[in-house]
């Protein structure tokens, strides 16, 4: 068995046991659709928006890494049947003998259960980067999705910052770790030991490219809440001048980066499996999405 194998199982190990640890710990903080009240809950919400333009109809969900069923229980309040899916389903057992959700599934993404175009749309909010083989992952997305697979997660700001990538490649001709010391999380992991995997347009362009996908689109958002208060952030009800305060630093970061200056935190990547219908693609520029349409492969066309 490979070594990146062994590796992937253990992460994924890792990620079970962290998800036990905090269950057996009862912090209802982190069971926040039982407590929709609060900033913390709020903040979720604006990022989960970005899915709006797929609520035209009816349609089935699959939700990656949803620890909590946040995400399904959010495409269920908007009328969409939604299934909840985590490496270890130990919160979705309580999300749903709460209601919360309707159905789950426990998971590894890297080999889903389920059968090609088993939902029409897979959802991954603030997963994707903790995958130890993230490609891999969304390979299988895009397997099980017939209509798209959709990613909402932080940046890769290398990709959005020409001058950073200038500085990389200056310093790269005296040494290739000098960068290190100015772009301090170039190598990020955490305490479970998965490498951070940030995304960018251009990777999730060129992998709908190998696998002759029709069609990807893509938008950027900042929900700032660096340097937040935690007592605040979960409070009941919710405090409405902090709530301000959040709201106020994310629009003022998605002002300049509407202006090209900064790039944003998040990027909402969409890999259609089928071409979308125009009045999808109505709904995504409406939302703010720039759309890509990709070309054929002239090379097996027509065989």
């Amino acid at each position: 068995m490979s070594t990146s194998h062994n590796l992937a199982e253990a992460i994924h190990l890792s990620h079970q046991k962290n998800i036990d640890r905090i269950l057996s710990q009862k912090e209802e903080r982190l069971f926040p659709i039982k407590n929709k009240d609060c900033v913390f809950y709020r903040i979720h919400l604006v990022s989960l928006d970005v899915l709006k333009p797929f609520f035209e109809k009816k349609n089935t969900w699959l939700t990656i890494g949803d620890l909590h069923g946040l995400e399904a229980n959010y495409l269920i309040t908007n009328k969409q049947e939604a299934t909840a899916s985590d490496i270890s389903d130990s919160f979705l057992v309580e999300a749903h003998k709460e209601n919360l959700i309707t159905a789950y599934s426990q998971q590894n993404v890297e080999c889903l259960s389920y059968a090609d175009d088993s939902f029409d749309y897979v959802v991954c909010r603030e997963a994707y980067h903790h995958f130890p083989r993230a490609f891999l992952g969304l390979y299988e997305m895009i397997r099980v999705s017939k209509k798209a697979a959709i990613l909402i997660e932080p940046i890769d700001i290398l990709s959005k910052m020409p001058m950073l990538l200038l500085l990389k490649n200056l310093c790269d001709r005296i040494s290739p770790t000098l960068i290190n010391k100015i772009w301090k999380n170039r190598f990020s992991y955490e305490n479970v030991g998965n490498y951070v995997f940030k995304v960018s347009a251009r990777e999730v362009e060129k992998m709908a490219m190998g696998m002759g996908l029709p069609c990807v689109a893509f938008k950027g958002l900042t929900i700032d809440i660096s340097q937040t208060n935690k007592e605040l952030l979960y409070q009941t009800p919710a405090n409405e001048k902090f709530w301000a305060k959040v709201k106020r630093k994310s629009n003022i970061r998605n002002f300049i980066s509407r202006l090209h200056l900064l790039p944003y935190g998040h990027l909402c990547a969409v890999v259609f499996s089928q071409a979308p219908t125009n009045e999808m693609r109505q709904r995504l520029t409406n939302e703010g999405f720039s759309i890509l349409d990709l070309p054929v492969n002239p090379y097996i066309e027509n065989k």
